[in-house]
């Protein structure tokens, strides 16, 4: 797996890069907070952007910590990378650090990175997040979707998380969500590794998947239960729509995979004009049959879907609509003042007497009878 790296920035990256780390990826991490990086003992290369003390959740911070820092960054990035040929830049979207820093350092990157492709791992939050964190969300996958030479942009949607574990804590769902995400890297990764007489995915082919530009996601759909090529299909469209990464919201994938591992009599039941009728033909399809006496599982990759544009709605609809009350907060913090109504009173305050000094002499003849 040393082809594919993982940079985690900020302290959700930096807590990917961990996971990732322990599944053997080579990772790296980057914070402008070392008390954060420092509890991801797994993670041996790690860059905290000198001058900095975390980003208090201001993007700008993190976007002037690599404008500061851009040389050093980069050649830190291609140390810690030297044999890797896709680096996927971890990162969360609502926070300060890696919002504001990864979508500039991305951009940066894929003209500094010769022979990689770079892409990004982007956590999207849950809807009931405070305005900050949804303007933060809004405003760094924008930029990420401007972005000419990306490859491809992973979302994982913690609201997908907590959809499947309603009664989870935030830190349950972060720690659910940074796991299934880089499990699924690591499934196709070993996916490339197998061999079949009956057709490989090796690693040129998910290189090439993952160097498509736009939205992916990586999904495993069990068919042990289907008994036809609908029912199949059906399948693996619920986990389009179930997994941790947003779900398909429109056609127009470019390229895609289709991984069978399973019984022989299974694999008959695939059909694919009928698996892809809900996101349209792709430009390519990879596709890889292992067989086994495993449970059967479909492993899909999907791989230049537009950018989920009614989940961004979601996200900032309650902007709009408390968009009044958002400025007059803003503009209340700068113009707020309070007026004392007992400014009179000052007058009645004690003043201390200016005491002189006396002699002894002075003072003793005051007693004499």
């Amino acid at each position: 797996m040393k082809s594919i790296g993982v940079l985690g920035v900020g302290q959700a990256g930096g807590n990917i890069a961990e996971i990732a780390a322990t599944m053997g990826f080579p990772t790296a991490l980057i914070n402008t907070n070392p008390r954060d990086g420092k509890v991801n003992t797994r993670v041996e290369n790690k860059f905290f952007v000198p001058g900095y003390n975390g980003a208090g959740q201001d993007r700008l911070i993190g976007i002037r910590a690599v404008k500061d820092h851009y040389y050093e960054l980069i050649d830190f990035v291609k140390r810690s990378f030297k044999h890797t040929h896709f680096l996927l830049v971890a990162f969360s979207t609502d926070g300060g650090t890696g919002s504001g820093m990864s979508p500039l350092l991305i951009d940066l990157l894929t003209d500094h990175l010769p022979g990689m492709n770079v892409g990004a791992l982007a956590v999207i939050p849950e809807r009931n997040v405070l305005a900050g964190n949804r303007i933060n969300a809004a405003e760094c996958i924008e930029e990420l979707s401007n972005i000419q030479s990306i490859s491809s942009v992973f979302l994982v949607d913690n609201d997908q998380v907590r959809k499947m574990n309603p009664q989870a804590s935030k830190q349950q769902i972060y720690h659910s969500s940074n796991h299934q995400a880089i499990h699924a890297l690591y499934h196709v990764s070993q996916m490339t590794q197998k061999s079949s007489l009956y057709g490989n995915f090796d690693e040129t082919d998910l290189m090439t998947i993952l160097n498509t530009r736009g939205v992916s996601l990586i999904t495993m759909a069990p068919v042990t239960d289907a008994k036809t090529s609908t029912e199949l299909s059906s399948k693996i469209h619920h986990s389009w729509g179930n997994s941790i990464f947003c779900p398909v919201e429109s056609t127009g994938v470019i390229r895609a995979s289709l991984i069978y591992d399973g019984p022989e009599n299974m694999a008959k039941l695939i059909h694919v004009p009928s698996i892809f009728q809900k996101v349209g033909e792709p430009l390519q399809l990879f596709e890889g049959t292992y067989l086994s006496e495993t449970d059967p599982t479909i492993t899909t990759i999907l791989a230049g879907l537009p950018f989920p544009s009614r989940r961004m709605l979601a996200l900032e609809e309650t902007i709009e609509k408390n968009k009044e009350r958002l400025e007059k907060l803003v503009n209340k913090e700068h113009t707020q003042k309070y007026k004392s109504k007992i400014t009179w009173a000052s007058e009645l305050k004690a003043k201390r007497s200016d005491k002189k000094a006396e002699s002894v002499n002075t003072k003793l003849s005051k007693y004499q009878k």
